[in-house]
C-alpha cells in the first residue's frame, strides 16, 4: 500500500537558541563522550589538556590538526564562531568534573538492553545512506527516522529497535552504525516545492532544540526561510506526523514522492498565508 499524506493546519511556538549542552550534542557527541576515548577523546583528557586554557581550545577547534594514530582528524567548528566555542568549552569541564577515564568499551557505549530502551533518544552518528552529518533519533513506540543535517531533510523512517553503534565507535568512526530494523519510508527529497525566484541557495541546519518530552525540533534555512520540523509517530504507529513551521509566509505544494495527497481543503497547495502546518505520513 502506498504511503497516504494528510495536510492538516496547526499552531505552536518556535523554539529558542540552542544552549550549550545542545550544541555539544548536535557537534560534538558523535566522536567525544564524558571518560573514554571513542572516535575522538574523552571530555576528561581535553579537560586535562585546555582546563585551565580555554584559549588553547578554541584555537584547536577552530584549526585541528592530525595528533593521534589510528583516529580520523577532527573537521574545524570554525561554524561555530569563538563565543559560542568558549561557551562550549564551560561546558566540557562542567561534565567532566568529578569523572575518571575509563578503558575504550568493545561495544558500543550507548547500547542498552531492549527491554530497558527509554524513548524517545537522540544520537550524532555515522548512518547507511545519509551524510557524515546523520542525527539519529528514537521515537515513542517502535519507530526510529534518520535526519541529515547537512541537506536539511528526513532521509528515512524504520521500524524495530534503535541503533547499533559498536562498529562505528569501535572503529573510530571509520564504519557505520547499524540500524536495528527495516526502513519503511525512505525520502528521496524534500518534501515540499515552491517557484523559486533567482538562485536557489544550499539548506543551511541551524541546530536543534529537545522539547520536554524529549522530541527534537530541528531549524534550518531554507529558500529564504527558517524552518523548525518536528516529527512525531502517530498514535497507531502506522506513521509519522511533521510539524512545520515557518518565520515567515511562502506558497508551496505537496510534492511527496510515492505518496497521494489530501487536505481539510481538498488542496495539496499551502498558501503564503500558513505559517504552520503538518504532514502526516502513513505506510500502512
Amino acid at each position: 500500500m502506498k504511503p497516504l499524506l494528510v495536510l492538516l493546519l496547526c499552531t505552536a511556538a518556535l523554539p529558542a537558541a540552542d544552549p550549550p549542552a545542545q550544541v555539544f550534542q548536535m557537534n560534538c557527541s558523535a566522536c567525544h563522550v564524558a571518560d573514554q576515548m571513542i572516535v575522538g577523546p574523552s571530555l576528561v583528557e581535553i579537560a586535562g589538556i585546555y582546563g585551565k586554557d580555554p584559549d588553547g581550545f578554541v584555537k584547536w577547534c577552530i584549526a585541528p590538526q592530525h595528533k593521534r594514530e589510528g583516529a580520523i582528524e577532527m573537521p574545524s567548528m570554525a561554524h561555530l564562531g569563538e563565543p559560542v566555542l568558549r561557551e562550549l568549552h564551560k561546558y566540557i569541564i562542567a561534565q567532566a568534573a568529578g569523572k575518571k577515564e575509563q578503558k575504550k568499551a568493545d561495544i558500543d557505549p550507548f547500547a542498552v538492553p531492549a527491554a530497558q530502551v527509554r524513548r524517545p533518544q537522540v544520537q550524532r552518528v555515522f548512518l547507511p545512506d545519509a551524510s557524515p552529518a546523520a542525527i539519529a533519533v528514537a521515537l515513542p513506540g517502535d519507530l526510529s527516522f534518520c535526519f541529515d543535517a547537512a541537506e536539511c531533510r528526513l532521509r528515512y523512517v524504520w521500524k524495530g529497535g534503535f541503533i547499533d553503534g559498536g562498529g562505528y565507535w569501535k572503529g573510530n568512526g571509520s564504519s557505520l552504525a547499524k540500524l536495528g530494523g527495516e526502513v519503511v519510508y525512505r525520502e528521496a527529497r524534500f518534501p515540499l516545492t515552491w517557484p523559486l525566484a533567482g538562485e536557489e541557495l544550499p539548506p543551511k541546519f541551524l541546530g536543534y532544540r529537545v522539547a520536554k518530552d524529549g522530541l527534537p525540533s530541528f531549524r534550518y534555512r531554507r529558500g529564504g526561510v527558517t524552518w523548525t520540523e518536528t516529527v512525531k509517530p502517530l498514535s497507531d504507529g502506522t506513521g509519522v506526523e511533521r510539524l512545520f513551521e515557518l518565520d515567515a509566509g511562502k506558497a508551496m505544494t505537496v510534492a511527496a514522492e510515492k505518496a497521494t495527497v489530501t487536505s481539510t481543503t481538498g488542496r495539496d497547495a499551502i498558501p503564503a498565508s500558513d505559517k504552520s502546518f503538518t504532514l502526516t505520513f502513513r505506510w500502512k
